[in-house]
């Protein structure tokens, strides 16, 4: 599924970014259902997923480059939050996150690196 250009925003500078997206997925019950496609809990459901994720706060800046390994890239740690929701249209079956903590926060990194072909450009 291609993600919609509209559902991405980012402020590299201001180290600030915003990822959105609602979409409808089929929900196989558990991993090894999606990777073999057996499915003994029952065949899988349409789900509607909706998420939010930032990023902001500057917290530290770190510019990597390695020219053994051909890669370069600038990348900010920074607070975020997640706010998270899926709902089974036919069952009526629904879950939501918590709201959104930014105390909770374990690691956040955005960043913009050039690789391969593109590293010396």
């Amino acid at each position: 599924m291609a993600v919609p250009r509209k559902s991405v925003d980012v402020h590299f500078g201001s180290g600030r970014a915003a990822f959105q997206l609602t979409t409808q997925t089929f929900d196989d019950h558990d991993l090894l259902s999606s990777l073999t496609g057996s499915f003994p809990a029952g065949f899988p459901q349409i789900a509607e997923i909706t998420f939010n994720v930032e990023w902001s706060g500057i917290r530290d800046r770190q510019h990597v480059r390695n020219e053994a390994q051909n890669f370069e890239g600038d990348f900010m740690q920074t607070g975020s939050t997640i706010e998270w929701s899926a709902v089974n249209p036919s069952s009526g079956f629904q879950f939501t996150s918590e709201p959104a903590n930014p105390a909770g926060v374990v690691g956040a990194v955005i960043g913009r690196e050039r690789n391969g072909v593109f590293f010396r450009s």
